[in-house]
């Protein structure tokens, strides 16, 4: 929303003072729910931006930031001689309110580089390693990008140029992480499922995360196969073709299809020996859902029944589901939405990543979803799929994978505070009780109930010989001792214990693939030995018992997540699978590197910095209106929350009309609080083409100013108010008429918007506004109306890519001198001739059937291989009517068009069809055909 907060701001200055046209924006909201109180940190290459009570984290984050600082400047053989501006926040929910970026930030971006003013976005989620990891890849992209200036500049070539995005991250993967278990995952399942794309075709999975470890992993090719030192020469190349594939040829000597080839090669022999020992997930298990990504399965049964809750986004949103399951644990039927997720703010989003689900012997279901500020554990009756409690604190930001106790009296849980330290929590609802069982920056997460009072976890606590890896603990309700239950050289996750105590079920990247493991547990004990349970190739999470003997989990295979059930055979346990470790666990902890406060840096308090973000001037001349030019600036402080526009051009037709012919706008936005407000002075003069009124130009001088605020209630509903006074002075007919007036314009709107696009446009949800607006002559009476507005979109989704758009929309002025609506063309009443329908009232209603047509179409030409995806159709139908006093006549039309999406920016739109004519009495003898652009309504 605050992107089009600052788009309609500055519309609305730069066009006509007299408010209250017909177009307004939709949009949900990014809402700034927080008061950050920012300070600086001050190191030798880095000014450190925090707030709050992170203070240990973010001195964490310095040395590490100091430390990857020399090692790529050692090996890029570069420098960055400006300061480098680090953001961090406490919490990913924190970082989506950014205001360096204008746009949302998805689920699962761990920061990013913004390249306009070299500043660098992290969120802290709890984990040390990963805020170092994404701290390393993201000054990856600053000293890249630095450096390929440097190159470009010193050969005098442009320096508005990069690599493509699959080698910018993938270098930054690359350089800020060894091979991991995550991209060995995607990789591996790539090749052997053959959707593995090369570099001549690597354009099909652009921007997506396997594009990332395509990347990485080809650079970790050319490593193996033609030296380390191959690679920071392709930046020092970059200057000597357009095509960087040509970048690539002259530097490692050889065609790319000849690398391409060389590269597949290398993979398939890498991964494919694999499969004499490792099995695909739909062969060493029962494969249960056949589509979307489905995630932290738990299992229930009544006396009757057997069930399978879990988490997915099998239509777009993430939302709960339930499977009924026959005697045999077979699915009966397609799963069964339980509960939507994203389209309420109280369950905005459900974590699908990041968080499991746990039921209770009583029935209750518990989740978490963000809610607000922060996450809240929600408590479901699955008899009556009603809400019967929620838990949230202020303090507590995000949070994650609740268990229950046997008795369901109790959860356990895992969340991040305000410090950014992840820990884990205990929660009595019967008498509304929490405890804090860990307090520290160790990465704690996935808690379940143990033994005894106890609760075993995950933790990247490890010291010793194992330093860092995420092992089992145990820690006592009593007396908060933590205790080692693994100790091996790999990391182990979502453990969770049999019913009879007697096993512990677990995730484990021991071999190299996260795979599920066993540990048996003797008389309270828990053995030394853990065991191998299943043996896949690629990745399974949150494994859940059905029986002693039967399990559940969810896998990621062939790029999806899907749920399986799997018997355990533990009498046919391979030895080679069982590994020992040491009963002897290490003293002490590891601590993390930390800059001195004293001697290191300084720490100050924000005070905004502001800067040039976009400055464009253009002159053009025409043989009526002469030679005229102008420009438009934009500059905002650091963190993006108080920015500001600067419009300035000239109008003059005569140089004596010089002086008097500029046009100004000013405006300021300010997004740092939850109220967004923004403000600005306009001073207007010249011809002028008011669409509304004629066809014809006048001359009109105004100037005065405007105050918007928006009030965003939820993520999906907002407030607008808006005033403008304006002083304009309008010759009608030149010598002849004029129209003096000192307007005043109020406005308040209701926003609603929750629907879920496709390429072209929304496919479900709805969308609506209501606005309420007077405008006034306050000085000579030449203008007194009053507007009202209302508009309706409905998107009812008939399957996964297809809808029923329906909009249903009314716009009312009256008074004296109202302004009148238009309508015509494309966008609204299609056929008609563009606006060139006009009145004072106007009402506007279309029907639409939106599908998809052809899903890619590659083209290939001798020497370019071409590909373009997305092309949608829509049938329609379009009825309205403008008027000013009386009534005249109803417009109509039907048709079909189709639809393309270029790079997610812009869709093109071509529609043909039949004029509805002489008030919906005849078609048109022929047909139209419009060809335009713009997103569906």
């Amino acid at each position: 929303m605050k992107i089009l907060f600052k788009l309609s701001l500055v519309i609305l200055l730069f066009i006509s003072s007299e408010l209250h046209g017909q177009y307004f924006f939709f949009g949900r909201n990014k809402v700034q729910y927080e008061d950050f109180d920012w300070k600086i940190l001050r190191t030798e290459h880095f000014n450190i931006y925090y707030y709050g009570e992170m203070e240990t984290v973010a001195k964490v984050g310095a040395a590490y930031a100091e430390e990857i600082y020399s090692e790529l400047a050692e090996k890029l053989n570069h420098v960055v001689i400006r300061k480098i501006p680090l953001i961090f926040y406490n919490t990913s929910i924190h970082f989506q309110q950014t205001n360096v970026t204008p746009g949302f930030i998805p689920e699962g971006v761990g920061g990013f580089f913004e390249f306009l003013k070299g500043r660098v976005v992290i969120p802290s989620t709890g984990s040390l390693s990963d805020f170092r990891h994404v701290i390393r890849h993201e000054l990856v992209h600053v000293f890249m990008t630095n450096k390929v200036f440097r190159v470009l500049r010193d050969h005098r070539q442009p320096t508005d140029m990069l690599p493509p995005l699959w080698f910018v991250e993938g270098f930054a993967e690359y350089l800020s992480t060894e091979v991991d278990a995550q991209a060995e995952m995607v990789m591996r399942d790539a090749v052997i499922n053959n959707y593995f794309v090369g570099l001549k075709d690597i354009f099909k999975i652009y921007g997506s995360f396997l594009m990332y470890k395509e990347g990485q992993s080809f650079l970790e090719f050319v490593e193996e196969n033609y030296g380390i030192e191959k690679i920071p020469l392709m930046i020092e190349n970059f200057w000597m073709y357009k095509n960087f594939n040509d970048v690539i040829e002259h530097t490692l000597g050889k065609s790319i299809n000849e690398i391409d080839d060389e590269w597949s090669y290398y993979l398939k022999r890498k991964y494919f020996p694999l499969l004499s020992d490792k099995v695909p997930q739909e062969i060493g298990a029962k494969k249960l859902t056949d589509w979307g990504f489905n995630f932290s399965p738990v299992f229930y049964q009544t006396k009757d029944s057997s069930f399978i809750f879990f988490s997915a986004n099998r239509d777009g949103y993430s939302s709960l589901y339930k499977l009924s399951l026959d005697k045999n644990y077979n699915p009966v039927d397609e799963p069964e939405l339980v509960l939507r997720g994203e389209k309420t703010d109280e369950f905005e989003s459900f974590h699908l990543f990041q968080s499991s689900i746990d039921i209770s012997k009583n029935r209750i279901l518990t989740f978490v979803t963000k809610s607000g500020a922060t996450d809240v554990i929600h408590f479901l009756d699955v008899n009556s799929y009603q809400l019967i409690k929620s838990f949230q604190k202020d303090y507590l930001i995000s949070i994650s994978s609740p268990k229950f106790s046997d008795d369901g009296n109790k959860i356990v849980f895992q969340a991040v505070d305000q410090k950014g330290f992840s820990d884990i929590y205990y929660y009595d609802l019967s008498i509304d009780t929490l405890v804090r069982l860990t307090n520290d920056y160790y990465d704690d997460r996935d808690p379940c109930f143990g033994i005894s009072n106890k609760f075993i976890f995950s933790s990247d606590r490890t010291s010793g010989r194992f330093s860092g890896k995420y092992n089992l603990f145990s820690v006592g309700l009593d007396d908060k001792e933590i205790k080692y239950v693994t100790l091996v050289n790999a990391n182990c996750s979502n453990p969770i214990l049999s019913n009879d105590k007697t096993k512990l079920l677990f995730t484990s990247d021991v071999d190299g693939v996260r795979n599920i493991w066993m540990q048996k547990i003797t008389d309270e004990k828990f053995e030394n030995k853990i065991y191998q349970i299943s043996n896949f190739f690629t990745s399974a999470f949150d494994p859940r018992f059905i029986n002693d003997s039967i399990i559940v989990f969810s896998g990621f295979q062939n790029f999806s997540f899907h749920l399986y059930r799997k018997n355990l055979n533990l009498n046919k346990i391979d030895s080679s699978k069982v590994l020992t470790f040491e009963s002897q666990k290490p003293k002490g902890r590891w601590i993390a590197s930390s800059i001195d406060f004293q001697s290191e840096f300084q720490t100050l308090k924000y005070e905004k910095e502001y800067a040039l973000d976009y400055a464009q001037s253009v002159v053009a001349t025409d043989p009526v209106f002469g030679t005229r030019g102008g420009a438009i600036m934009t500059l905002s402080d650091l963190l993006g929350d108080d920015q500001y526009f600067i419009l300035l051009y000239n109008t003059a037709e005569v140089q004596s009309d010089f002086l008097k012919s500029f046009n100004v706008a000013i405006t300021r936005i300010n997004l740092s609080k939850r109220v967004n407000f923004g403000y600005g002075i306009f001073h207007f003069n010249g011809r002028r083409y008011d669409i509304r009124e004629s066809n014809e130009y006048f001359f009109e001088k105004s100037f005065g100013g405007t105050f918007l605020l928006s009030y965003p209630l939820t993520k999906f509903e907002r407030i607008e108010v808006a005033t403008t006074i304006a002083d304009t002075d309008r010759e009608i007919v030149e010598g002849i008429s004029e129209r003096k007036a000192f307007l005043l314009s109020n406005s308040i709107s209701m926003v609603h918007d929750n629907s879920l696009w496709s390429t072209s446009g929304p496919v479900d949800g709805s969308r609506w506004l209501v606005l309420l607006g007077y405008t006034t002559d306050i000085k000579f009476s030449n203008v007194n109306y009053f507007s009202v507005i209302a508009d309706y979109r409905y998107y009812l989704r008939l399957g996964l890519r297809t809808a029923l758009a329906t909009r249903i929309g009314f716009f009312y002025n009256e008074g004296k001198d109202a302004r009148r609506y238009f309508m015509g063309g494309s966008w609204d009443l299609r056929g008609w001739p563009r606006w060139s329908i006009r009145g004072e009232k106007m009402w506007l209603t279309s029907l639409e059937f939106r599908f998809p047509l052809i899903d890619q179409l590659n083209i290939k030409f001798p020497f370019l291989d071409l590909g373009f995806w997305g092309f949608r159709a829509a049938t329609f139908f379009d009825a309205g009517s403008a008027w000013d006093k009386e009534y005249k006549t109803t417009y109509g039309s039907v048709g079909f068009g189709f639809r393309f999406n270029i790079f997610g920016i812009l869709v093109l739109r071509y529609d043909i069809g039949k004029k509805i004519e002489n008030d919906f009495k005849q078609f048109q003898p022929g047909l139209f055909y419009q060809f335009f652009f713009g997103w569906d309504f």
